[in-house]
């Protein structure tokens, strides 16, 4: 390379001679024609500068992102302790004062369905809350079912069966169409306000069955007898507004 190059050259080869990713010889040019080339010369404290600031302020939003997974991570380990801790003093307690497990093993079934809920919405990457809601409807039922177990044994003189008379079937139901839900939004795309809509319209169906599952009746007596038909009216009407709004929101 020859020692007499113009200013244009020196300029394309600034970049990387200020990145130091020239060779030797090439810097060498270079910096004979900065010192005599006070144009150039500028161009170079310029980029060097420019190249400083970027550098700082690369690190200062490495830092920053550094304090804040650290207390992210001090706020998940400080909950989980709480957790844990209020798990085992309901434990002590109890025996305490029961001389067995009872009343505790409904607290702490309601805290690890919370903490199996929670951590899944925290450590996935995507599609928090439907991992997480996946996790919570394989987890309801059996939770149900143990909280109905406890109380039969330590608290009921005469065992009621309501879990198979009404938890099951009730929270099957809106299981099923809190998932038919979110399926439709995912193939469909609704907006959030259409997402709402369907719901509302959906639950007319949930809340007659409801109904009719805990008073033991027929869906047609919960319209005659208890005045299903507002409570309908009123998510149909709901429902129409969500939809009008999620259409106006999508044009």
């Amino acid at each position: 390379m020859s020692d007499n190059i113009s200013c244009s050259v020196v300029r394309d080869l600034l970049p990387n001679y200020i990145d130091k990713l020239t060779s030797e010889e090439t810097n060498s040019i270079i910096e004979k024609h900065l010192e005599t080339c006070q144009s150039c010369s500028g161009e170079r404290d310029e980029m060097m500068e420019q190249t400083e600031t970027n550098l700082v302020s690369q690190n200062q939003d490495f830092r920053k992102y550094l304090n804040k997974t650290k207390i992210i991570y001090l706020l998940k380990g400080i909950l989980l302790s709480l957790g844990i801790i209020g798990m085992v003093v309901c434990f002590i307690v109890d025996i305490a004062i029961n001389h067995k497990f009872s009343w505790s093993l409904i607290v702490d079934m309601g805290t690890v369905f919370c903490y199996c809920v929670g951590l899944t919405a925290l450590y996935s990457k995507k599609q928090k809350m439907v991992k997480a809601f996946f996790i919570g409807s394989i987890l309801l039922l059996p939770m149900l079912y143990g909280f109905e177990h406890v109380v039969k044994s330590n608290f009921l003189a005469e065992p009621v069966k309501w879990f198979g008379r009404y938890a099951l079937p009730i929270t099957l139901i809106w299981l099923i169409i809190l998932w038919i839900t979110i399926f439709l939004k995912k193939i469909i795309k609704l907006n959030i306000w259409n997402t709402l809509g369907m719901l509302s319209a959906m639950t007319i169906i949930g809340s007659a069955l409801t109904n009719a599952i805990a008073q033991q009746i027929s869906v047609k007596q919960t319209f005659i007898t208890n005045y299903e038909w507002i409570d309908s009216l009123s998510y149909a009407a709901c429902a129409i507004v969500l939809f009008i709004i999620g259409n106006i929101r999508k044009k």
